[in-house]
């Protein structure tokens, strides 16, 4: 996890995914010892793994996350492993489209300020998912 800089690591059991292992999982285990260092995954891996199909809608996933207080949400393609969107990964989409739809409205609303132009982004994105191709 260090040597990527990833903060979780999927666990496959048969090429299928069994449990993730978090940052946080990593704490707990050190918090009793440095031989628990040693312990199979199977027993230090978050077991109740929920995934996500690639072909959910971001706000399926944005959704999910939410409802479950999870940070990280494996995406499956016919029952394997194909990525992980993390939090991170959804903060960048949400910033990218509120900078798209600021530009375009700047572009065609020029007599609103860029502080009324936040408040209609915020408005927006607070009152329906947003639209992402």
């Amino acid at each position: 996890m260090s040597e990527n800089n990833i903060g979780s690591v999927v666990v496959l059991e048969n090429d299928n995914p069994a449990g993730i292992f978090t940052e946080r999982d990593l704490v707990k285990t050190m918090a009793g010892g440095k031989e628990n260092l040693q312990t199979k995954m199977s027993h230090v891996m978050s077991k109740s793994l929920t995934t996500i199909s690639s072909t959910a809608t971001l706000w399926d996933a944005v959704s999910l996350m939410g409802r479950l207080n999870i940070r990280r949400l494996p995406v499956l393609e016919k029952g394997k492993l194909v990525g992980i969107l993390t939090e991170k990964d959804v903060f960048r989409v949400i910033v990218s489209q509120q900078n798209l739809l600021l530009e375009y409205a700047a572009e065609y609303l020029p007599a609103l300020t860029r502080e009324q132009l936040r408040t209609l982004v915020t408005q927006f994105g607070v009152e329906r998912p947003p639209t992402l191709q």
